[in-house]
């Protein structure tokens, strides 16, 4: 299966008569996934998700109203990368390009009216036989707890402090502490309504479950019942919530997705109908 480079978007149109590009925001970069290759890989893949706004044309006399959403084009610094499908509501697959040299390297995206979006330093390519080697986790030192250290002259007692708020209660790790197994015990998602086409991509919800599940940042890795999913992993999460877009390659048929974290805790979806793709 050939891989390649995919831009995930959330493309929003934005009323504009006068169809002028200028007259609309730039769109922006959101994320780009992985963020690490191998230098010169063949066929690999980074998805890219991004916002953009697009202008509409309206005829009043015939109530017709035409969205201008076009196409785009991606490069990798300097080296455009041969887009294979652009879809304007937020789907573009490309080769990523092969003789950058190892470093950061930034991912540009143009849509065909000009408008451009940068992501610097967005992809790292590694050495050839260098690995990717997750940070290790921190060891909790436990947690603090104040205690009487006695009294401070010998002979006085401190006695108690009738004017004592009363216990001190810790309130569990904060956000910037590590997740550990058992943190999240589980994912939901929002219900999937409807019928889906195959291969062409809509929005999930995903929300973590568990006494930490405020906290959660990462990624979920996402699985099908049947076919194959694109992407393959959605995040980082923010505050527990995890949200995409994905498309699914299968036949027609009843489905549902699948989620599960570095830990192993998952959560499944609905099930929903997908329906053939029509060329």
């Amino acid at each position: 299966m050939r891989a390649g480079l995919g831009a995930v978007g959330l493309a929003v149109l934005a009323w504009a008569c006068a169809g002028d590009p200028s007259a609309l925001p730039a769109p922006s970069i959101v994320s780009v996934e992985p963020a690490t290759l191998p230098v010169n890989a063949k066929d690999q893949d980074v998805t890219v998700r991004f916002d953009a706004r697009y202008g509409v044309a309206v005829d009043y006399g015939a109530r017709t109203v035409e969205a201008r959403m076009g196409s785009g084009r991606v490069w990798v610094d300097d080296k455009e990368a041969t887009v294979t499908r652009f879809d304007p509501e937020g789907v573009a697959i490309a080769t990523v390009p092969r003789g950058l040299g190892a470093g950061a390297h930034a991912i540009r995206l143009r849509l065909d009216d000009g408008r451009e979006a940068v992501a610097e330093r967005a992809l790292t390519l590694r050495p050839p036989g260098q690995e990717i080697i997750d940070p290790p986790l921190l060891e909790d030192g436990g947690v603090l707890i104040e205690t009487d250290a006695g009294p401070i002259h010998g002979g006085f007692d401190g006695g108690v402090d009738t004017e004592d708020g009363g216990v001190q209660v810790d309130g569990g790790p904060g956000p910037d502490v590590p997740m550990r197994e058992g943190d999240i015990t589980g994912f939901s998602f929002d219900d999937i309504e409807g019928t889906r086409v195959s291969r062409t991509s809509f929005a999930i919800t995903v929300h973590a479950q568990g006494p930490r599940a405020g906290d959660f940042q990462g990624s979920l890795e996402l699985y099908a019942s049947r076919g194959n999913v694109t992407p393959a992993k959605i995040g980082p999460c923010i505050g527990g919530l995890c949200l995409g877009f994905v498309a699914l390659d299968a036949p027609a048929g009843n489905v549902r997705l699948s989620a599960r974290d570095s830990f192993g805790a998952t959560g499944e979806s609905n099930t929903f109908r997908l329906e053939p793709y029509k060329e």
